[in-house]
């Protein structure tokens, strides 16, 4: 089975950066931006190239960023020393953070990245890692596909993208810019709220919201109670 670092480094940080425009992500920031005040410390996981935590960080936001691709946080140390901000930035894997506990009081996981977790095992590693690292008053927002309830395959002429999930299934099938990906989950109430009683988590919200011009299905939960 292919890996995620294996597909982000076949892709590129510059064939993932193709598939987002300025317009996008500046209306994903003004949207995320509602969460975040620029007293929190927040991690960004799976940061990839650096698309979120570069401009937040030009904004005045405290924030580090961490990839498990080597060839995009390269990418995210270049980008970040070319914009003249300084940013943190480790590789490193979700599911075993390399910081101290009660460390952020903010976390981001954007861009379909914790859906790449195709286990539950690993997805309630990394839930688990990151309740670790948040302070007692802080929480995470996940960001990924809304759920879907029927057989789906999509498939897009110009990208070379293709979305196969039959119904009943959590797993996804993707070819994405014409490279085939890791397989992802696509999750849904039942599943996330599953996630969080395992890792006995109280607080929580699943819901879904416009992002960036797209309906997005969001998890947010807190630390404490």
């Amino acid at each position: 089975m292919r890996t995620s670092k294996q597909f982000y480094t076949e892709l590129t940080a510059e064939g993932l950066a193709s598939r987002k425009k300025k317009i996008h992500t500046q209306k994903e920031l003004s949207y995320l931006i509602k969460f975040l005040d620029k007293k929190d410390k927040i991690l960004d996981v799976g940061c990839g190239y650096g698309r979120f935590t570069i401009p937040l960080a030009k904004r005045g936001y405290s924030i580090e960023g961490i990839d498990i691709t080597p060839a995009l946080i390269e990418k995210a140390k270049k980008d970040a020393k070319k914009e003249k901000v300084n940013i943190s930035f480790k590789i490193g894997d979700m599911r075993k953070l390399p910081y101290g506990s009660n460390h952020f009081n903010k976390i981001i996981c954007m861009w379909s990245v914790f859906i790449e977790l195709s286990k539950k095992k690993d997805q309630l590693m990394a839930i688990k890692e990151m309740k670790r690292v948040l302070t007692p008053k802080g929480f995470t927002l996940i960001e990924m596909p809304v759920p879907v309830n029927k057989n789906l395959v999509i498939q897009n002429k110009k990208s070379g993208d293709k979305i196969v999930l039959k119904k009943g299934e959590n797993v996804v099938k993707n070819i994405i810019g014409n490279v085939e990906s890791s397989p992802t989950f696509r999750h849904n109430k039942s599943t996330l709220t599953s996630l969080m009683k395992e890792n006995k988590i109280k607080k929580f919200k699943i819901f879904t919201d416009k992002f960036g011009g797209r309906e997005r299905f969001f998890l947010q939960f807190w630390k404490g109670k």
